[in-house]
């Protein structure tokens, strides 16, 4: 690789944050909401009541970067932007982008972060949080239930499910799918899913999963990116304490970042790592071999597990008591 190959690498990340920053208060202003029809830069000011002139050089910036189009004075979506920011699309990725904006700020500390090895104190939106957790799973849902084994699956806990995105789909299979949250995650669940035809067939179950009970007699426990907040020592204390909420022949299914044995790769994982550094007391990613381990010790049989681009998907039965 030449020096000037490398250089433009290196400068590359390191103005990474300016596009990034743009497309995050543009989505936090309401651009896109506003520009489904074509639209002047006074125009939108005047709506947002923002100044003409940042409007301006902000909705040229979006144009460079193919969220907007330009025809004369006037601005309008892109495709993009109206597949995934406007918030009555399917795929709307709006609630992410906001999620991201919180994340710019517990990020911005990540120099005492690192020097203190706690972390960020940032304010933090919980709502953004949760429902950017729907936004993600979108567009992961359908995969993870074709790989998902469900036959004689009737009972399904769905441990930190969320806005209960993984939940509605399993409640398209089984009888019954368990909702376990704490009690402000609930409260967002239940408006998440109180227009889906199969909403009856999941039951909301609040508590702290690491501290209270899980109930018993589930067929299936479904682990969704829960794993990366908390230490190994907890993890494996977690995983434990799912087997034994589980019937005899249950199974446990975990869905997870990963890295390889190196933790430097892929660097979706080794980058949420940070992340987990950040905004939690002792998270990270995990290698997947960790994670094999971890329910080998359990006492579960491990019999798939598939690669899902930035994820990792392990299903494993219980082994005997």
């Amino acid at each position: 690789m030449s020096a000037s190959t490398e250089l433009q690498k290196l400068r590359s990340v390191a103005t990474g944050f300016m596009g990034a920053r743009v497309l995050i208060t543009a989505n936090t202003l309401g651009v896109f909401e506003l520009l489904e029809r074509p639209l002047s830069a006074q125009s939108v000011s005047r709506r947002l009541n923002t100044s003409k002139r940042a409007t301006e050089i902000l909705l040229d910036a979006l144009v460079s970067l193919g969220f907007l189009k330009k025809s004369g004075r006037r601005y309008q979506n892109s495709s993009v932007s109206n597949r995934f920011l406007l918030r009555k699309s399917p795929h709307y990725q709006g609630d992410l982008l906001r999620h991201y904006g919180n994340l710019w700020q517990s990020w911005s500390g990540l120099d005492e972060v690192v020097s203190r090895g706690e972390p960020s104190s940032a304010e933090f939106d919980f709502r953004a949080f949760i429902m950017a957790m729907d936004n993600i799973a979108r567009f992961k849902v359908k995969e993870v239930m074709r790989k998902v084994r469900l036959k004689g699956v009737k009972r399904v806990l769905d441990l930190g499910g969320g806005p209960g995105t993984y939940s509605l789909a399993f409640a398209r299979k089984a009888e019954e799918v368990v909702l376990y949250d704490r009690p402000e995650t609930l409260k967002i669940a239940k408006e998440n899913i109180r227009n889906d035809p199969f909403k009856d067939r999941v039951v909301l179950k609040a508590g702290d999963f690491m501290v209270d009970d899980l109930g018993e007699g589930y067929d299936m426990v479904f682990m969704s990116q829960i794993l990366h907040s908390y230490s190994e020592k907890e993890c494996l204390g977690l995983i434990k304490k799912v087997k034994r909420s589980l019937l005899d022949g249950g199974m446990v299914v975990i869905h997870e970042f990963y890295l390889d044995r190196t933790r430097t790769s892929p660097a979706s994982g080794a980058l949420f790592a940070v992340n987990m550094l950040v905004n939690t007391p002792s998270g990270r990613s995990y290698t997947h071999e960790e994670l094999r381990s971890w329910l080998k010790k359990a006492g579960f049989r491990v019999f798939q597990s598939d690669r899902l681009q930035e994820t990792v998907l392990i299903q494993a039965e219980k082994r005997g008591s």
